[in-house]
C-alpha cells in the first residue's frame, strides 16, 4: 500500500466508487494495465536521473514488482503503461482522489481522479508529447467514468517542466499544498456539477 493512501474513515460513497477506470484512449495513444512482469521497465525508467529527481523511487525491479502487485490488489491506484504510436512512452498512475492525501486538500467528490506520470526516456521530453498525453488521459478518463467531475495532478512545486506541461494541457491551479512528502502544486481540469465540460481556450 502506498504511504499516500488514505484508508481510515472513508465515506460509503468513496468505497462504492471502486477502483479507477482504464482511460479510454484513441490512436496514436494506448494504455494497458501494468503487471509485475513490467517491473524491469518501470525500474529502469525510475532510475533515469530526470525521473528519479522528483519521483524519488529509484528502486530495484523486485521492489517495483511488489508495488505494482499492491496497487493491483487495492482500489486506490492502478498503474498503466501509456504508449504513443505503438512505442512505450510513460509510466502512469491513475488514482481515486478521496483515497489519496490529495483528497484531504479540498472537498473531493467520490469519483474525482488523479494522475501521476513519468516519461521514461528523456529523449521523448521537450517535444510536446507530455502535454498531448495529459490531455488525452484526462479526456479518456472523463469518457471512461462519466461520474468523474474533475481530474487532478499534484506535481512538485519545483518541477517547472511538469507545471508547464499540465498548464499547456488546460489544467488550472488550486494552489500549493504540503502533502507531507512534498509541497505540491495542485492542478485540475473539470467542471462544476451539472455543467457541461469544455476545454479552456
Amino acid at each position: 500500500m502506498s504511504t499516500r493512501e488514505v484508508t481510515a474513515g472513508l465515506a460509503a460513497t468513496v468505497v462504492a466508487a471502486g477502483p479507477p477506470p482504464v482511460p479510454l484512449l484513441t490512436d496514436p495513444w494506448a494504455a494497458r494495465v501494468l503487471t509485475t512482469a513490467d517491473a524491469d521497465l518501470v525500474s529502469a525508467w525510475m532510475n533515469e536521473p530526470h525521473v528519479a529527481r522528483f519521483w524519488e523511487q529509484a528502486w530495484p525491479p523486485a521492489r517495483w514488482a511488489g508495488t505494482i502487485a499492491a496497487q493491483l490488489a487495492g482500489d486506490c491506484t492502478r498503474p498503466y503503461l501509456v504508449s504513443y504510436a505503438g512505442s512505450p512512452l510513460a509510466y502512469v498512475e491513475i488514482y481515486r482522489v478521496p483515497r489519496d492525501v490529495v483528497g484531504l486538500q479540498y472537498e473531493a467528490d467520490p469519483y474525482d481522479l488523479g494522475i501521476h506520470l513519468a516519461i521514461g526516456d528523456r529523449e521523448h521530453t521537450g517535444q510536446g508529447l507530455g502535454r498531448a498525453m495529459v490531455r488525452a488521459l484526462a479526456e479518456g478518463l472523463f469518457v471512461a467514468d462519466p461520474r468523474c467531475l474533475r481530474v487532478l495532478a499534484d506535481p512538485d512545486e519545483r518541477h517547472e517542466i511538469a507545471l508547464r506541461m499540465f498548464a499547456g494541457a488546460g489544467f488550472q491551479s488550486l494552489g500549493v499544498s504540503d502533502l507531507g512528502h512534498k509541497r505540491a502544486e495542485l492542478l485540475f481540469c473539470g467542471l462544476p456539477p451539472k455543467e457541461p465540460f469544455t476545454w479552456p481556450k
